[in-house]
């Protein structure tokens, strides 16, 4: 006799074709852009009816940036996840480069694109998106202090809103670039190497300041 079904409650259904519609949403982002992302393409994909789409979201700026917020939050905290899991001996500022770079090179920095690029044109998503970027950089100079304590180097000698700024600055310009398919303008691992020694020696002088060396 097989098992007895589960049902499901109404909060766990109502739930799932939420996530079900911010995953199409930004499944379709990612695969078609910005312009083809309709309520109706999402609703095929989701495997929903128009009108429940816009029950759980009434206006397409909501849909677009709550996918975005939601892949931003799973990638912050895989992020959080990768890097408690380095090994003791690693470098951690070499690897918090690494990581976040192979952050940068997977699809939800080519959705967040997407509606940044269309922001510029679009009240309605402007705003939205401009709150996503401010509670990205919070959630990620929380996330700068738990790895990098007051008492390590790195975060002692070089301010971690300056820091995240200039890496972040880095790694949009180098997704950017490389964003139409099969074009690379630079050769991306030699510029985070050489970005890795600036650091470096930027630490390094800061040091030598701060002993009177």
């Amino acid at each position: 006799m097989p098992p007895p079904r589960i049902r499901r409650t109404q909060a766990e259904r109502t739930a799932d074709t939420r996530r079900a519609l911010l995953d199409a949403t930004f499944d379709a982002l990612v695969e078609v852009g910005f312009k083809a992302t309709t309520t109706t393409e999402v609703a095929h994909r989701a495997g929903v009816s128009l009108g429940a789409l816009l029950h759980h979201f009434p206006t397409k700026a909501d849909l677009l940036t709550g996918a975005v917020t939601h892949s931003f939050g799973r990638r912050i905290e895989e992020y959080g996840l990768l890097m408690a899991d380095l090994d003791p001996t690693t470098d951690k500022l070499d690897a918090a480069i690494d990581l976040l770079w192979s952050m940068y090179a997977r699809p939800t920095f080519i959705a967040w694109h997407e509606l940044w690029v269309a922001a510029r044109t679009d009240p309605d998503l402007a705003a939205p998106m401009i709150e996503i970027d401010r509670q990205f950089m919070v959630a990620s100079e929380l996330l700068y202090t738990q790895l990098f304590p007051a008492t390590d180097d790195a975060a002692g000698k070089l301010d971690k809103v300056i820091g995240l700024n200039l890496i972040y600055a880095l790694l949009t310009g180098l997704a950017t670039a490389r964003s139409i398919p099969g074009y690379e303008p630079f050769r991306t691992e030699e510029v985070l190497d050489a970005f890795k020694a600036m650091i470096r020696a930027y630490l390094s002088t800061a040091s030598s300041t701060s002993t009177g060396r």
